[in-house]
């Protein structure tokens, strides 16, 4: 009797054990998973393998010259720079801050002074990986396919262009901004810099607010250099008015061009048997039926191509991308345009 009441506590006590360990590994698992990259190393170099393969598909940048170093491409945003060039005779219409006083003092007539155009643009690169990025119902998250748009342009910007200087920042729980990367070696450099874990979402997260895209967008206005070129790749899920007020004054001396990566289940809903929708708002639960889908589907396409004309009315080019979208794909949709 001892002996099979011994034996039942230790089962009791294996059970609890083997209970314990399971429950921590289960813990355990989200934290590991977290620490892993978007992507890693080798799918840096897999990607960057792919994009010289389809090099010949890439579009062509018809403005792009042949220069190799910072000041021998033209950019008609810079407009004047600060280095004095030569002066001419006064025309109507110049700027009276322009003319050169001193000359006119010395030949009684007035010279308008000329600055050499400034050259080269730099690139700056937001890539969001906010909460609403880290979903994915195909192949990859969207923050995935994110990172992937930026690997085009990276590689663009280093093998495809002229060695151009990129800056970018990791728009997640804070913003975050990467070093200026230029020449070779900068894709690489880049992509480790934005490839971060992307945290679990959990109830944790969810008490302390992500940086909101409108604010994001106003550093930038005052971060940005003349001449810039902004390359936003984001679901814009919080697209505001603040947003478009913003984008609408950044276009006044910089290029603005978004890329909306959107997941296949935002668009058309799964059919699958039993699958119910909650609302982030009030926690509702709502069955799926067939006129649901159908439902769903044309108002979310109504949704989505309406944040599209609001950025396209700001002045911003945008394109859209699937987060299961091949890399073919990227490549058609993708226009570098100038």
């Amino acid at each position: 009797m001892r002996a099979a009441f011994l034996q039942r506590v230790l089962q009791r006590l294996q059970a609890k054990w083997q209970a314990k360990s399971a429950l921590s590994a289960a813990l355990r698992a989200p934290l590991s998973r977290s620490r892993r990259p978007l992507l890693s190393a080798q799918q840096i170099q897999s990607l960057a393998s792919e994009l010289t393969a389809l090099a010949g598909d890439m579009p062509r940048n018809p403005k792009l010259s042949s220069a190799q170093r910072q000041g021998e491409q033209t950019s008609r945003f810079m407009g004047n720079g600060l280095e004095y060039e030569e002066s001419r005779p006064y025309q109507l219409g110049d700027e009276i801050r322009r003319i050169n006083w001193r000359l006119m003092a010395r030949t009684g007539q007035a010279y308008t002074k000329l600055f050499q155009e400034e050259r080269q643009e730099d690139w700056f690169i937001l890539l969001d990986q906010r909460m609403s990025m880290r979903f994915g119902t195909r192949v990859r998250l969207k923050a995935e396919q994110a990172l992937r748009v930026a690997g085009y342009f990276l590689w663009l910007a280093e093998k495809a262009a002229l060695n151009l200087p990129v800056e970018g920042a990791r728009l997640a729980e804070e913003l975050v901004f990467t070093p200026t990367f230029i020449g070779r070696g900068s894709y690489t450099q880049m992509m480790h810099a934005f490839s971060q874990p992307c945290p679990p979402i959990s109830t944790a997260q969810q008490s302390t607010p992500e940086p909101a895209l409108h604010a994001v967008l106003n550093d930038l206005s005052q971060r940005l250099q003349p001449g810039s070129r902004l390359i936003i790749i984001s679901d814009f899920h919080d697209l505001d008015e603040s947003c478009l007020a913003t984008l609408t004054a950044l276009q006044q001396f910089a290029r603005v061009k978004a890329i909306c990566i959107e997941d296949p289940a935002e668009r058309v809903l799964p059919v699958m048997e039993g699958v119910q929708l909650q609302s982030m708002a009030s926690g509702e639960l709502f069955e799926v039926q067939a006129q649901t889908l159908q439902d769903y589907a044309a108002w979310a396409e109504n949704h989505l191509q309406a944040r599209l004309t609001r950025l396209r009315q700001a002045g911003v080019k945008v394109n859209r991308l699937l987060a299961d979208a091949p890399l073919q794909s990227l490549v058609e949709q993708l226009e570098l345009s100038v």
